[in-house]
């Protein structure tokens, strides 16, 4: 039986290791993507309308692209249809997807800049049941979220508190905290993360883990039952940050090193 034991009572500490996700010990790197290309058979491009993706603004190709080893995700002031801005995201459903694990992503974020040239803006790396699941059934990992370019990083876990009695229910049964990222995260790369196991998820900025969550937590969360695949978008727009403001920035830029993936055996 595999054991998983939270990091915290691990004391695991990044010495060495460029990422949490490195093969350590018993942990062994099971997936990484460098971004080398744009690997269609690990991500789909997104398209479109999509509320969580987008918010305000509508999903389109060209602002997804490859540039010097990253994945650039592209927020622009574009009129198109009935939409006053256009961005991008990515997604790894039914492609790449596991059950427990680390998961880290290496990115400079959008949105930084002068106070209020990140209005709106709202990068996010999370993830989601791979499976027929209604949202938020199975749970939802929030990896990493910033809004408005202030600086504070993200971690959050969303679930159905009335799972399996009422499905599809969502009425704000969450657990998140956040932590202060080094001035930089705009213009250097800083490493976004979680470790996941059956019992708990951990949440952490450049390996430092700032919230665990267990069954012993209040509120009680339902953990996620199912394989769960990645999303790595910029939103602008949407009920948290607000929209963009007049001196919101655009195009700004979402760069995205590497995506790599750690198992414990």
């Amino acid at each position: 039986m595999k054991l998983y034991l939270p990091i915290l009572l691990l004391c695991w500490v990044s010495i060495n290791s460029a990422s949490f996700c490195d093969t350590n010990g018993s942990w062994k790197q099971v997936w990484k993507d460098d971004f080398n290309s744009l690997d269609t058979s690990s991500w789909t491009v997104q398209t479109g309308q999509s509320g969580g993706l987008a918010r305000e603004a509508l999903l389109t190709a060209d602002n997804v692209y490859i540039e010097n080893g990253n994945l650039v995700l592209r927020s622009q002031k574009q009129r198109i249809n009935n939409f006053n801005w256009t961005t991008g995201a990515v997604i790894s459903q039914n492609k790449k997807y596991w059950k427990y694990g680390r998961f880290c992503i290496s990115a400079k974020l959008p949105g930084g800049g002068s106070p209020g040239q990140g209005k709106g803006i709202w990068p996010a790396h999370w993830m989601m049941p791979n499976d027929e699941s209604c949202w938020p059934d199975h749970g939802e990992i929030d990896i990493m979220e910033m809004i408005n370019g202030d600086g504070n990083v993200h971690g959050t876990y969303h679930w159905n508190d009335q799972y399996p009695k009422n499905p599809c229910r969502y009425a704000g049964a969450q657990i998140g905290s956040e932590t202060k990222a080094d001035s930089n995260w705009a213009t250097a790369y800083h490493e976004y993360a979680a470790e996941w196991g059956p019992d708990y998820i951990t949440f952490l900025y450049d390996s430092k883990p700032y919230l665990t969550i267990t069954p012993k937590s209040n509120p009680t969360p339902l953990l996620p039952p199912s394989p769960m695949y990645m999303l790595l978008n910029t939103a602008v727009g949407g009920p948290w940050p607000g929209p963009p403001g007049s001196e919101t920035v655009f195009p700004t830029y979402h760069y995205i090193d590497y995506v790599a993936v750690a198992q414990y055996s």
